[in-house]
This record gives C-alpha cells, structure tokens and sequence, in this order.
C-alpha cells in the first residue's frame, strides 16, 4: 500500500509519500498537515517519502524536517528572504516575523501569542521583495514528557479561533532576545543594519543564492521601520510589546525601485586587474553592501553557505582599492580617503587591514600578470 499526501510548504508543492504503514499512519499524517494541505492539481515540485525504517512516531516527526528541506532547495535562487523564523498575523494580515537562535524561546514565544494572532509559521518565513509573506503553516511539534518524539499537531487544532487572513504582509522583523537575566518588562532596541544583518543572516536558508541578497534584506528592513531586538524574561510579558509594535508598523506596497533591483543584481565588480608583483585582488563575493555609515557588509559563500562581513575603520578603503595594487599603492589610495592617521604609519595600519583582509578569505595575493 502507498498512499500520498499533498502540500503547500512556503509556496512549493511537495507529495509526501507514505509507506505500507496502514490508515491508522495516514490518518495522523493527514491530522498533522492538515493547515498545509493544499488542492493543485498537476505534478508536485518534489516528493518526500516517510522514512521507512524508523518508527510511527519518529517518521512523522522527522518529516517535518524532510519536507522544510525539500521546499527550502526548491525555492533556492529565488527573489526571497527565507527567514528562519515564526510568523504571527493580525486580522488585516500584517505579519510580525520573530527570529531567533534554535532553542532560545522563539516556538514558545510564537505559541503563546498564537492565541491572539494566526499562526504563519513556527519554521520558515519567506518574505518577497515586495514585502508579500508566504506562510507555511507545517505542524507544530510539542514536547511529550516521557517520549524521544515531538508530537505533530496541527495549528489549527490547539487555536482554533484565528484563520489565516489574505494576502498577507511583512510589518516588522524582531529578533528575540531571551534571558533568565532579561528585564521583567520587555524592552525594544532599534537595531542598525549592520548588526540587524549579522543576527539575520546565520538564520537565512540560502542566503548566497538569493539575488542581491543584502540589497534584498537591506531594502524590506528599511521598508519595515527596521529590525528590532526584544529583551525580555517571561513570554507571558511580550503580549503589550508585540501590539505595540504591531500598531506602529504600516505595511504596504515595498517593491523594491526598478533602477536599484537592476543595479544590486549586477553584484559586486569582480573584474580581475593586472597586477604587478606583490599585488592583491578581491576573492568572489556574493554581494557588497555600502551601509552608509562608514561600514561596509560583504557577503561570500563559505563551507557552511554563506558568511558576512561587516568592514570598519580603513577596511572599507582598503577591499575597495585592492584589485591590482600593491601595499604602496593601497596605502596611498587610503590616505587620499582619510588623510594621514596621527601617531601611526600609515603603511603598518594597511599592511594590518590587509592581513586581516587576506585571513577573511576576502583578498588573496594576486599571480603577476605576463
């Protein structure tokens, strides 16, 4: 016997597949994902299979995690922020997306202001450059005492009250910060984009494959009032801070001007200079990102996907007058942008900036051209 099961995960069509395992396996399946099943027609964009050599309870559970995969590379490339995260809507459909690091209360936090808002997704929000939000509304997976396995429920089983409104839209993006030492009540940190990219971008799937990412990200942050950080203490306080937020924020049309999507996709002028002996030139980069306050963000793909960057100081000065130069050189082009430092040799500091430039994996020492 096999039989499929049909649905939506952030967009992508997926047939989960299951095993000779009987109705009663199927009928808990269909429970689990029942928010998410969806009625298209046609050929699915993947298949999952349960897995077969693992028992009932721990099947259904890790298919969870089979199926996030199977959507997140299907969407990989694609024009979106795939945020790792939990999504709660209001009745207007305005979306409050909270991130944080696996483990440090950001399902709790989404369960518990899921008795007032509808549930996006406790797993991944993809937000388009328009600020448009595709939910994923995959089973919860509640801690049973006593039981190695997670339990698969269905949102829309344990709150019943709150449909999911349409269309729905990014209002704000907080990132939560709990601490046994947090403050009893809430506080809210308007975050810069530099640290508000170095939070976000370990919880981004497929960050380095998205186009113009940091343009992308940079663009919804500032479309949305900019990331916030919330420190708190007990869930049970985030409900007067949440409103708040929610009742600041005014989502709406935030596509991206023609003009600077065309130019971020470009990326990063990664043309290789003829260099003279002792020169350097700019490893690939994904993208490059002037944030406007004398720092610069740049994102390069690494082991793990992706790693950011966010160069101060001379830094920016010295990546961006690299390509071709020697130290000399580089040193000059320095001093022309920020004038001769007091107290210190100019060519120690770029020989310094350039080590660790070099140590980054963002310059390498370049072969003479002949």
């Amino acid at each position: 016997m096999s039989d499929r099961l049909r649905v939506a995960a952030i967009g992508v069509v997926i047939d989960i597949e299951i095993a000779a395992r009987g109705e009663a396996f199927l009928d808990r399946a269909r429970a689990a994902w029942a928010d998410a099943v969806t009625s298209s027609e046609g050929e699915p964009e993947a298949v999952v299979a349960d897995r077969s050599e693992l028992d009932d309870d721990a099947a259904l559970a890790m298919l969870s995690t089979d199926v996030t995969l199977a959507a997140l590379a299907a969407r990989r490339g694609a024009d979106l922020w795939m945020l790792h995260a939990a999504g709660l809507a209001d009745r207007e459909g305005n979306v409050v997306v909270l991130s944080a690091a696996s483990g440090t209360g950001k399902t709790t936090a989404a369960r518990h202001l899921s008795r007032r808002f509808a549930y996006v997704s406790d797993e991944t929000v993809a937000i388009s450059a328009h600020g448009d939000v595709i939910a994923y509304r995959k089973p919860l997976s509640v801690i049973q005492p006593g039981s190695p396995h997670k339990l698969q429920v269905a949102p829309s089983a344990i709150h019943t009250s709150h449909p999911l409104p349409a269309p729905l839209r990014v209002a704000r993006i907080v990132v939560l910060d709990r601490r046994p030492d947090g403050p009893e009540v809430p506080e809210v940190e308007l975050l810069d984009v530099a640290t508000a990219l170095e939070l976000l971008a370990p919880q981004t799937s497929y960050l380095s494959d998205a186009p113009a990412p940091l343009h992308l990200v940079r663009h919804l942050l500032d479309s949305t009032g900019g990331a916030v950080r919330v420190s708190y203490r007990e869930v049970e306080t985030l409900d007067p801070t949440i409103d708040a937020i929610l009742a600041t924020a005014k989502p709406g049309d935030v596509a991206r001007p023609r003009a600077q999507a065309a130019s971020a996709a470009e990326g990063p002028d990664e043309t290789v200079v003829p260099a003279a002996t002792g020169g350097y030139q700019r490893t690939p980069v994904v993208d490059a990102l002037d944030l406007e306050d004398g720092r610069l963000a740049v994102l390069r793909r690494s082991a793990a996907g992706s790693r950011l960057h966010v160069l101060d100081g001379i830094g920016p000065s010295v990546w961006a007058a690299a390509p071709g130069r020697t130290i000399d050189e580089i040193t000059d082009e320095v001093i022309a942008a920020h004038g001769r430092p007091d107290g210190a040799e100019p060519t120690t500091l770029v020989s310094a900036a350039v080590a660790q430039l070099v140590a980054d994996d963002l310059l390498r020492a370049a072969e003479p051209q002949t």
